[in-house]
């Protein structure tokens, strides 16, 4: 039942993006000189190259803003929801694209060389921003109701985590924001022991459903409005909540473990008896 950790992605930092600009622009200049010049076929094949340059960038941009950290931190995933749309991998495939015309359409390379320059093209950007695999977290099999009960249930808290991982991101207050990621860590430790045990899903239905989900709508609402209103009583009420989200956290927890022992102990017993009625000491 519990999945591996999938692999993690590299970190791309925004600016990084700007990479591709600035490889671009002798594509750009190249595009207004032959059109200066008048020769429409070098003009047509340095533009494309140039547009298809800075779709890349664009693409990578706008990946870098969709925190893929939350790609690494995903564990759980519903069957339904794991697929997720590559933009790094689509801006790798423009980027070759834009290389192989630049190469072809517009120094005038043979095809062949120019499917050269685009693969190293692909090369270059794996190792400076990374690819995407098509799936987030790792499938688990659900092989009846019950399993897929808990898959979803697992999934969706794993959603309400990641949510409260990016708020404590976004809150420029250190404090509240060691909470918060405090408050996320004990949240997955709870989800790991259900994923080992699903039978506990039953007795951690409530924190899920009432804790979780407090704890993900008041850290995403303060993490969009705190930088709009600054007042200290509340980041105060904001302080105080936390306080007891992340006690409730850490009694489900010792709830949690409070019963695997409990169910120990009954195993222990149920052995004892069946050892001894074999005559067993």
């Amino acid at each position: 039942m519990t999945p591996s950790d999938p692999n993690p992605l590299p970190r791309v930092r925004p600016a990084g993006a700007w990479l591709l600009w600035i490889f671009s622009t002798p594509l750009l200049f190249a595009a207004i000189n032959a059109l200066i010049l008048s020769r429409l076929d070098s003009f047509f094949g340095d533009a494309a190259a140039w547009a298809l340059l800075a779709l890349a960038a664009l693409l990578t941009r706008r990946a870098s803003r969709q925190s893929p950290e939350a790609a690494e931190r995903r564990r759980f995933s519903q069957p339904g929801r794991r697929w997720q749309f590559p933009l790094r991998n689509v801006a790798a495939v423009s980027l070759a694209a834009g290389t192989c015309v630049a190469a072809v359409y517009g120094v005038g390379y043979p095809f062949g060389v120019g499917i050269g320059f685009a693969a190293v093209a692909v090369l270059g950007y794996h190792l400076a921003y990374g690819l995407e695999p098509l799936r987030v977290g790792e499938p688990m099999s659900a092989q009846d109701k019950e399993s897929r009960a808990v898959i979803e249930a697992l999934a969706e808290a794993e959603d309400r985590l990641i949510t409260i991982e990016r708020a404590a991101e976004a809150i420029g207050n250190r404090e509240l924001s060691q909470r918060l990621a405090r408050i996320a860590e004990l949240g997955r430790g709870i989800l790991a022991q259900i994923a080992e045990r699903p039978s506990d899903l039953r007795r951690a239905r409530r924190f899920l459903t009432v804790f979780l989900e407090g704890a993900e709508q008041v850290s995403d609402g303060y993490a969009r409005t705190h930088r709009h209103v600054e007042s200290a009583e509340l980041e105060q009420h904001f302080r105080t909540v936390l306080i007891t989200i992340e006690e409730q956290f850490q009694r489900q927890r010792e709830h949690l473990r409070e019963a695997d022992m409990l169910d120990l102990d009954v195993q222990i017993e149920v052995l004892k008896k069946q050892l001894e009625q074999e005559g067993i000491r």
